[in-house]
């Protein structure tokens, strides 16, 4: 067994160095965080430390950060009370960003006064989740997967065990702690839910898949609850990228921007092991069949299509920007509608020409995808319209610009939205180039998903003002925006993410 696995290995690194360099530092950055969240859960155990002196020495630390004293003026005191990945991260940023108001120092003292049962239940979470995505790490490495067949379905068996237990003790968690002391409040703790219970749905799909031994749909289910943990390693080494980028902004403000990123960050590096996993397999003898789509999905879209040019044409046309919606008007903090009016204010010409080819990417998109793919026409327009689109959108998320309370997530969706379209665009339009039409299909989806950015902001925003359920408070402190433009990054995202499983290229694989 070890012979074959050393075996195993030096083949590995000898046909894809590139592919073993990058899973290596992969696998090596989630086993850190893993060994650093274990550390976090051995100080959440209840009688670990005195409360009452927890308490003190966070509120005097969490004042001297305010201050930004120098790291080492506070590192031996905060080694003692903060979790050891919260120091790193002040070591790294300063410590305004690591310990000042509004941030992580809240929720540590709200950790710190919890009952027992609750501090082990999130202990629990906290070592689970590590031992999860150190499994996860084995489990998708396509050669182990597929050479240590019986050692796959036991590590499996514990990962789905293990699932399960971290995913239930996290809403024990949730349900005991309550918006109020969620860290920064309603819009993260609607993610965390949005995250449990997709978790468990997807946990079940995968056992149900494998059991009907559908084997890419189970591939792709049980990664989805790999890329649901790995949120919170993302979001902790962003807070540590970004905060070295924005030391004079509190955690609270990155973490604006932050709650949008993480997911697509997220969805887009399970994209990619998918991707690796599928092209280990090898390809079937028979060409994929085409199967027609159903007349209720194309019905559908076109109608998603035409309400989507509605709104994009309503928005940058006349008087351009979120604030000439009603329902944008009202849960939008009114600097941050401000913000977003400058970017077309004296610039009618460029908001005009945005909006036409906005409305060509997603008519052409949509033509592709639902009636004639082969269209060079279409195809041609799709590339020049998405292509300019996607560069007008990162343009415009740099002149946002950073996080804050004033601008909520800043430039933060058009970045987002702009580099996936314009990436995916021109991912389509390599795959063209190559002749592999089954791949252009694909980053065809996940393009014209990301032209309907731009509409599902709008109509995020209109969502979340009929549900009206996000208290004053977090409203003012931009929650509403916050989940909009989740939604925006989120949807597109997901959407190419589950159409991967069962794309043509997918099928063209004997996935096992």
């Amino acid at each position: 067994m070890s012979n074959q696995a050393t075996n195993t290995l030096k083949h590995f690194i000898r046909t894809k160095p590139k592919t073993f360099i990058v899973w290596t530092l992969f696998s090596m950055a989630l086993a850190f965080y893993s060994f650093l969240v274990w550390e976090a859960g051995y100080k959440m155990l209840p009688y670990i430390h005195d409360e009452q002196a927890v308490h003190d020495t966070v509120t005097l630390i969490e004042a001297e950060g305010d201050l930004d004293v120098p790291y080492a003026q506070v590192a031996k005191e905060a080694a003692d009370v903060y979790p050891l990945w919260n120091n790193l991260t002040a070591m790294v940023t300063g410590t305004y960003f690591g310990y000042g108001s509004n941030g992580n120092s809240t929720q540590v003292l709200y950790y710190n006064s919890m009952k027992p049962i609750e501090k082990s239940a999130l202990s629990y979470h906290m070592v689970l989740g590590g031992i999860c995505l150190i499994l996860g790490i084995l489990q998708f490495t396509p050669s182990f997967r597929k050479k240590y067949r019986k050692a796959h379905r036991m590590v499996g068996g514990v990962y789905i065990l293990g699932v399960f237990t971290m995913t239930f003790a996290a809403i024990y968690h949730m349900v005991h702690t309550g918006i109020e002391h969620t860290y920064q409040g309603f819009a993260f703790h609607i993610q965390l839910w949005a995250l449990a219970i997709s978790t468990i749905i997807c946990q079940i799909l995968a056992i149900h898949h494998i059991k009907k031994r559908n084997i890419a749909l189970h591939l792709g289910f049980q990664l989805y609850t790999f890329v649901a943990f790995l949120n919170a390693p993302v979001q902790r080494y962003d807070w540590a990228f970004l905060g070295n980028i924005y030391p004079h902004l509190t955690q609270g403000e990155v973490n604006n921007m932050v709650n949008m990123l993480t997911f697509w960050q997220c969805l887009m590096i399970g994209c990619m092991i998918f991707a690796w996993n599928r092209a280990s397999s090898p390809m079937k003898t028979k060409p994929v069949e085409i199967a027609p789509q159903p007349v209720a999905l194309k019905v559908f879209l076109s109608l998603a299509g035409v309400v989507a040019i509605w709104t994009v044409l309503s928005t940058y046309l006349g008087t351009a920007g979120l604030g000439s919606w009603t329902a944008a008007q009202a849960i939008v903090p009114a600097s941050t509608l401000a913000a977003d009016a400058m970017l077309y204010t004296n610039h009618p010409l460029l908001t005009t020409i945005f909006a036409v080819l906005m409305v060509t990417t997603i008519a052409s998109g949509l033509w592709l995808m639902l009636h004639n793919e082969a269209s060079r026409l279409a195809r041609n327009l799709f590339y020049v319209s998405a292509i300019w689109c996607g560069v007008q959108q990162v343009v415009w998320g740099f002149q946002l610009g950073e996080p804050s309370m004033a601008v909520t997530a800043g430039g933060g969706f058009y970045m987002v939205s702009g580099v996936s379209l314009l990436a995916f665009a021109a991912l389509a339009l390599y795959q063209q180039v190559r002749g592999r039409e089954n791949k252009w299909h694909e980053s065809m989806i996940f393009a014209v998903n990301f032209a309907f950015a731009p509409a599902l902001v709008i109509w995020g925003h209109a969502l979340w003002y009929r549900l009206d359920v996000i208290p004053e408070f977090y409203l003012n402190r931009g929650h509403g925006y916050v989940l909009a433009v989740g939604i925006a990054v989120l949807m597109p995202s997901f959407n190419g993410f589950i159409e991967m499983m069962t794309s043509r290229e997918t099928k063209s694989r004997v996935i096992s």
